[in-house]
């Protein structure tokens, strides 16, 4: 009985011993358990926090202060990863956007991937279907990635992580990150907690990229609206300086190299051309030009794009090193009226269908210019057809006074020849006499010739030529071809110009129109039998400083108040043999030259026609 007891009490120690071991284990697991517990909590409250400060940090900032956000954030996540380098790259439309990359020290960054293809075909595919990729060790990746395998290896990729960037749409961009010193595994919850930060980094771009594209629509539809507003009353003569400013804002606005409009003519000639940077000639791309000609949208990014019948723009293309080009025909009233052409930047943007819309639109801004402009240009040769009409049917009624005036000189001419004849015929000849014949032969020949000057002037057909003019002059020669027929009528015609009369800028031919339609009407408003004293009266004097009025004033019956308001119109005509394109095409002529011309009747009987010209600005002291 006395061994027995201490086997018992052995026992109860061992068990005793063994039952605080096994508190003391059970208590030290469950220490570690608290503190696997409270670092997977701390770990989870730094994500967390991470989580929320990298989503507050790309909320409510500008657009353009975004790509700094997002390398602060990428940088955060590469340190809370533990991993050696990060890399966010983003695609816009299907090109490659902007890069964010962030590594260690010492460490190089990974190469874009969507980029280089060739490079990483089988990790491009996966995340261009959504998929995520990632590898402990290289050897875990599959047979189909050997390719992708070799490069990860070239560039010291251990491990590795790629997350698609989405936004419920097309792919946004790639979030990837690498470890190069040490292998390091990425687990499930891991992969879900980057997931979440990838769909803050996704939602970040979008936002760019909405923000991006609707201030760049908004540029756009400013750039057209300008554009409109600028061609909208553009005159043939501000046209070639207004085109090249609109044509600099396109080829801006697109990021272009060069740009070019071409006009075409109504026979489908090439009529004209304006460029910025260098034009190239359409002669040398003939392809391409009856494509824009046939109304075709033309987009060539590579050489081996052009079909064979293209082998002049081939050869022009290799010889001017033109970069890739795009070109849209510009359509007015169903008629190809020319056409716009750009070089861009790359051969996706080339193809874009936005592009081509905008391009369209811009077109259609281009194309009515073109059609103004060719439509005034007909309309002023018109107006210079009916102005040449207009001259040679005023000079027409003055034809019998310009053939005396003609006849006077040669009749003279014959008279003194025949006299000179008959001093030589004689046995003594007078040297003296024969000399003085033989000036009044040069003298009436002179004569003679001022009238045939003066008229060929009056008859000339041209452009308009604005020159700088003494109105005083240009009254003076038309005064003097008229005088003859004013004596001829019986009207005295007197001039009372100005001494101080500042100089205009005009065509002398037109505006001598304009004073012989006044004078030719005033002359026929006083060829009534019985009437009284006919006195024509042409005079020019200063309007303050800024214009110069001439009146031509008669003794006529006057304007009648029936008529008054439709004198100037055309074919309205008080006479029984007139036209009524005289006035008309005075007024017409007046307000080419930025003047006005009016009306009135004198106090004492008869009418005054006048108009006004503004004065040169370096003339108006």
């Amino acid at each position: 009985m006395g061994l027995e007891a201490p086997s018992v009490l052995g026992v109860a120690a061992v068990a005793l011993i063994a039952s605080e071991t096994l508190l003391i284990v059970w208590l030290l697991s469950r220490r570690a358990a608290r503190r696997r517990a409270r670092a997977l909590l701390e770990e989870r409250l730094r994500f967390e926090t991470l989580l929320s400060e990298l989503s507050a940090g790309l909320i409510h900032i500008p657009a353009t202060d975004i790509d700094a956000a997002l390398e602060r954030g990428l940088r955060q996540v590469v340190e809370f990863l533990g991993a050696d380098r990060g890399n966010l790259d983003e695609f816009a439309d299907g090109e490659v956007g902007v890069r964010i990359s962030f590594a260690l020290p010492s460490v190089e960054a990974l190469p874009r991937v969507m980029e280089n293809v060739a490079e990483f075909p089988w990790t491009a595919k996966k995340l261009q279907r959504g998929d995520i990729i990632r590898f402990s060790r290289g050897d875990e990746l599959p047979e189909e990635a050997a390719i992708d395998r070799a490069s990860y290896e070239r560039l010291g990729t251990r491990s590795h992580v790629s997350l698609p960037l989405r936004a419920g749409g097309p792919m946004l961009g790639v979030l990837s990150f690498d470890a190069v010193r040490d292998e390091r595994a990425w687990p499930d919850e891991l992969v879900e907690r980057l997931r979440l930060l990838s769909v803050a980094f996704a939602g970040a771009l979008e936002r760019k990229r909405m923000e991006v594209s609707l201030a760049d629509r908004l540029r756009f539809e400013q750039l057209l609206s300008s554009l409109a507003a600028a061609f909208g009353h553009l005159s043939a003569a501000d046209f070639d300086r207004e085109v090249q400013r609109g044509l600099r804002q396109v080829v801006d606005f697109l990021g272009a190299d060069r740009g070019s409009l071409i006009e075409f003519t109504r026979d489908g000639r090439t009529a004209r051309s304006w460029a910025i940077e260098e034009w190239i000639d359409v002669g040398e791309f003939p392809w391409i030009t009856a494509r824009l000609q046939r109304g075709d949208v033309v987009s060539v990014a590579q050489l081996e794009e052009l079909p064979d019948e293209a082998t002049v723009d081939r050869q022009s293309y290799l010889t001017r090193r033109v970069k890739p080009q795009i070109a849209v025909p510009l359509l007015a009233g169903g008629m190809v009226v020319g056409g716009l052409v750009f070089g861009t930047v790359g051969a996706e943007r080339a193809r874009s269908a936005e592009l081509i819309q905008r391009l369209h639109l811009l077109g259609e801004v281009f194309a009515n210019a073109l059609a103004r402009k060719q439509g005034e240009l007909e309309s002023q040769q018109l107006r210079q057809e009916l102005t040449h009409i207009g001259r040679v049917s005023a000079l027409g009624e003055f034809a019998a006074s310009l053939a005396h005036e003609l006849n006077q000189p040669l009749t003279a001419i014959l008279n003194n020849a025949e006299t000179a004849q008959r001093l030589l015929a004689t046995d003594v000849v007078n040297l003296g006499e024969i000399r003085e014949i033989l000036t009044d032969i040069v003298a009436d020949d002179q004569r003679a010739g001022d009238v045939i000057r003066r008229l060929r002037a009056m008859l000339k057909k041209g452009d308009a030529e604005h020159v700088s003019l003494d109105l005083n002059e240009v009254i003076g020669e038309v005064a003097w071809l008229v005088r003859n027929d004013a004596a001829l009528r019986q009207v005295s015609m007197s001039l009372e110009l100005a001494t101080d009369l500042p100089r205009v800028r005009g065509d002398r031919v037109q505006l001598q129109q304009v004073v012989l339609n006044l004078v030719l009407n005033g002359l026929e408003a006083m060829r009534e039998p019985g009437a009284g004293e006919r006195a024509l009266v042409i005079r020019t004097v200063r309007e303050g400083v800024t214009a110069v009025r001439v009146e031509v004033r008669d003794s006529g019956a006057g304007i009648d108040a029936n008529d008054k308001d439709r004198i100037f119109q055309p074919l309205y005509t008080t006479k029984a043999d007139g036209l009524g394109m005289g006035l008309a095409i005075a007024r017409t002529i007046v307000d080419a030259h930025g003047g006005r011309l009016g009306a009135t009747n004198n106090a004492h009987g008869g009418a005054a026609f006048h108009f006004m010209l503004p004065v040169r600005a370096e003339d108006k002291s």
